[in-house]
């Protein structure tokens, strides 16, 4: 991403923040642009599940769960936060709610397995953005991905964050060439973290 989209999303992001887009009455905490890149993205590649760490408000959840019915596909969405508000859209019915860590052990078996039944899946980090967590996620989870975003990596941009997603991602990303960065939208949340598996 190029200075000018840069500053493009740093602007946005204040706005964002302030009133983010909703869907089906459940906040969004992206921008709208990502997400459309999220619907892109499930109607291309077809994913046999998404994983969903940090689910917040529910409706990135629910907008990724409805994203897969649309694009004809039976797969699910795993979505896992501690937050109470994450489970308010328990219900549908291609969507499970984790109430845990998305790192909880049962959380990584349960996407081991489906990978192992169905194949590799379209990733989602967007929780603890600690740069340790995120490269706890990214281990656990990019050997499961057939495509990863690394969210919220714009925070190398703001003012008053310290170690967190980007940081993660430039100490992680050079020892595994298997993943290429992709091209992003403008605005976005997460510069520099769209990644797709060679091939896939």
């Amino acid at each position: 991403m190029d200075p000018a989209d840069i500053a493009r999303s740093v602007a946005d992001w204040g706005r964002i923040q302030a009133r983010a887009p909703s869907w089906r009455g459940h906040p969004c905490q992206q921008f709208p642009s990502d997400l459309w890149r999220y619907a892109e993205l499930v109607h291309e590649l077809s994913p046999p599940w998404v994983l969903e760490c940090g689910t917040a408000g529910g409706g990135t959840a629910l907008f990724l769960a409805d994203a897969l019915r649309s694009a004809g596909s039976d797969g699910v969405v795993m979505t896992a936060d501690t937050d109470p508000r994450a489970w308010t859209v328990i219900g549908h019915p291609n969507l499970e709610v984790w109430q845990c860590d998305a790192l909880d052990e049962g959380l990584v078996r349960r996407v081991a397995a489906r990978a192992r039944e169905r194949g590799r899946g379209l990733v989602l980090l967007d929780d603890d953005h600690s740069g340790p967590h995120v490269l706890e996620e990214l281990e656990a989870y990019a050997p499961l991905a057939a495509y990863l975003v690394c969210e919220d990596t714009l925070m190398e941009h703001l003012p008053g964050y310290g170690w967190g997603p980007h940081e993660a991602l430039a100490k992680w990303l050079p020892a595994h060439p298997e993943f290429t960065p992709d091209p992003e939208p403008v605005p976005s949340n997460h510069p520099g973290g769209w990644l797709r598996r060679r091939g896939a």
